[in-house]
């Protein structure tokens, strides 16, 4: 792995859920991917973000190009999300979510953002009986929409049809309101 830019780094586990698991790169998909620095036949324990933001670019162009940049980038999130699971660390984490139920989820946001290498401020504020706003602030890399689609199939796990919608972005920060 190459050092980091800017010293923030995101673990190999994503990239083996996202580009492994989830959307099986191979042939013209993974020469891209390979370009960008990311051999999916030889994963690295982790890579620099600026890796996983143009690989995630990658993603968009070869897997949903026919969709805008916000509903590719919501779809990577939920891809993530199912192939994470079926990684190592991700089963152990996907076994927890039904017995976690929807509300100790959306509490427990701010910790699962912890395993970023980066110390951005995330607030879950309880707007009402099961509504809440998650707000992300002072991230150089925010990713709403990803992050949306992320939730959304975390909370499906969880038993609950949730709605998730982005409310508010910003180059760095934004909210999401989630309610079921």
């Amino acid at each position: 792995m190459t050092a980091p830019l800017s010293g923030r780094v995101t673990q190999g586990s994503f990239f083996e859920g996202l580009f492994v698991r989830a959307l099986g790169a191979e042939g013209a998909f993974a020469d891209a991917l390979r370009a960008v620095g990311v051999d999916v036949r030889r994963l690295q324990p982790g890579y620099p973000i600026e890796t996983w933001n143009a690989a995630l670019e990658v993603a968009w162009k070869q897997c949903f190009a026919h969709l805008d940049r916000e509903l590719a980038y919501r779809e990577l999130g939920r891809q993530l999300a199912y192939g994470f699971a079926r990684t190592l660390v991700g089963r152990v984490v996907d076994v927890s979510l039904p017995l976690l139920g929807p509300e100790r989820f959306v509490q427990r946001i701010p910790s699962l953002s912890k395993l970023d290498t980066f110390e951005y401020q995330v607030r879950v504020e309880p707007l009402g009986e099961r509504r809440f706003r998650v707000s992300y602030r002072e991230d150089p890399d925010a990713k709403p929409d990803f992050m949306a689609g992320l939730f959304e199939v975390g909370l499906r796990k969880t038993g609950v049809q949730p709605l998730v919608a982005v409310t508010w972005r910003e180059p760095k920060g934004f909210d999401v309101e989630i309610s079921w």
